[in-house]
């Protein structure tokens, strides 16, 4: 990504999902299935998913960063809500198999063309400077300078390419990325816990589940919001706000709520959690700049998962044990905290200015 092989990764990312998933949908065995899925599926979804895309806009962007991550991806969480619902009508009337193959024809005839078509690294590959910005008046001299010398020669990122190395010995990487690795435990906690939780109150499982149906909207709402107010305000309160929110969230089902206020905190869970990816999308830009985005958050990536993992596995562990839901959902507000207090912890530059 940082190389600006972002079109043929991402193009080649859903062509390998598309495929896994024709696979999987032929698989006569268990192993068969898993095989098709690891071996394709995951790598395929790597190569054109969160990542990639919060690179390209990283790379477009940066005074509007927060925003246009914001709206990206916005478009995850309204598939997550339109998705399953759709592929659960497909298995209910035809099956699994054929389920499978209209996701990976989905993604072989819509995601890979467009990918292919119109993914386009950086601004600089087309002349043009992140933002819409102008160019300084200084710039412009020196390119037609270099032009006329190269007339092939592309525009480059003016920021500093730091070595691998560099950034791995960059404690604001760490801190970045557990804390926000941290964060993002609440959604991996929340997705398996919630329904039996709602149903231990009292509600059936179709009424547990207005909690997510509540939380699209305002999670939508937040993504482009809290993107915005991290583009024109200060980064740390936004974090703090994060945290507060979520915080917030975990307290109020701690306190086993009624049905009216169990579904308002699923649509203020969509706003805090909503707002954490575009935050983080900016956060990265200002320490590590658009030359370096890629690398830096695939690096923090391998600190973050295995949070994600050990909190899937820890809380479900701790509620079996406990029988519980209380002392699992307090064991999150101190992940949450932690997290935020890591996040405080970094020094964070300022937002850039407008090119003049």
């Amino acid at each position: 990504l940082d190389a600006r092989q972002t079109r043929p990764l991402m193009t080649a990312g859903a062509v390998l999902a598309g495929i896994g998933l024709l696979a999987m949908s032929r698989a006569e065995t268990l192993s068969q299935l898993v095989l098709a899925y690891l071996a394709l599926v995951a790598p395929g979804a790597a190569l054109c998913g969160a990542l990639p895309s919060m690179a390209l806009m990283a790379s477009w962007f940066e005074r509007r960063r927060g925003f246009a991550i914001g709206l990206a991806v916005s478009g995850a969480t309204i598939v997550s809500w339109v998705g399953p619902a759709s592929v659960q009508w497909i298995i209910d009337h035809q099956g699994w198999r054929e389920a499978t193959v209209a996701l990976g024809l989905v993604t072989l005839v819509i995601s890979a063309p467009i990918f292919a078509l119109f993914t386009i690294a950086s601004p600089e590959t087309v002349g043009q400077r992140p933002d819409g910005d102008e160019p300084p008046r200084e710039t412009e001299a020196l390119a037609g300078a270099r032009t006329a010398a190269d007339p092939g020669a592309d525009e480059a990122p003016t920021e500093v390419v730091l070595e691998t190395g560099e950034l791995v010995r960059d404690v604001r990487l760490w801190l970045a990325a557990v804390g926000f690795g941290l964060v993002f435990t609440s959604p991996i906690v929340l997705v398996v816990l919630l329904i039996e939780f709602g149903k231990s109150l009292g509600f059936s499982g179709q009424d547990a589940t207005v909690f997510f149906a509540a939380m699209v909207p305002f999670s939508i709402a937040g993504k482009i919001f809290l993107g915005r107010l991290a583009d024109v305000a200060p980064l740390r309160p936004t974090l703090l706000m994060i945290i507060v929110v979520n915080l917030l969230v975990w307290g109020i089902l701690c306190l086993e709520p009624g049905y009216a206020l169990f579904v308002a905190t699923g649509a203020l869970y969509g706003v805090g959690i909503g707002g954490a990816a575009p935050v983080q999308g900016v956060l990265m830009g200002r320490l590590f700049g658009r030359v370096n985005f890629g690398r830096a958050s695939g690096l923090g990536g391998l600190a973050a998962i295995p949070l994600l993992s050990l909190a899937n596995i820890g809380s479900q562990t701790l509620l079996g044990a406990t029988g519980s839901y209380r002392l699992t959902f307090v064991v999150q507000m101190v992940l949450l905290s932690i997290g935020g207090l890591m996040l405080g912890a970094i020094k964070i530059p300022d937002s850039p200015k407008p090119a003049s």
